[in-house]
């Protein structure tokens, strides 16, 4: 419980400093995909907290690839 409230704390603190020059130079794309980086990098955060197992880019390269390695495999 505690982790989760530092990372949320965290998160506001990095988020005070960030936002007031964006809005200040009226940037809001920039505003835009901070948020969802910020979020992004706190869900997962939390979710390792929490012991949730997030698969690995790899894994998903893998089940893409896969079905090229085995015609490459059967045809070489």
């Amino acid at each position: 419980m505690w982790a989760i409230i530092g990372i949320l704390l965290t998160g506001a603190i990095i988020t005070f400093f960030e936002i007031p020059p964006l809005v200040k130079k009226k940037w809001r794309r920039e505003m835009i995909v901070y948020f969802l980086l910020l979020s992004a990098g706190m869900t997962l955060a939390i979710l390792l907290c929490k012991d949730v197992s997030i698969p690995t880019p790899l894994d998903w390269i893998a089940k893409i690839f896969s079905p090229v390695t085995s015609f490459f495999e059967r045809n070489l």
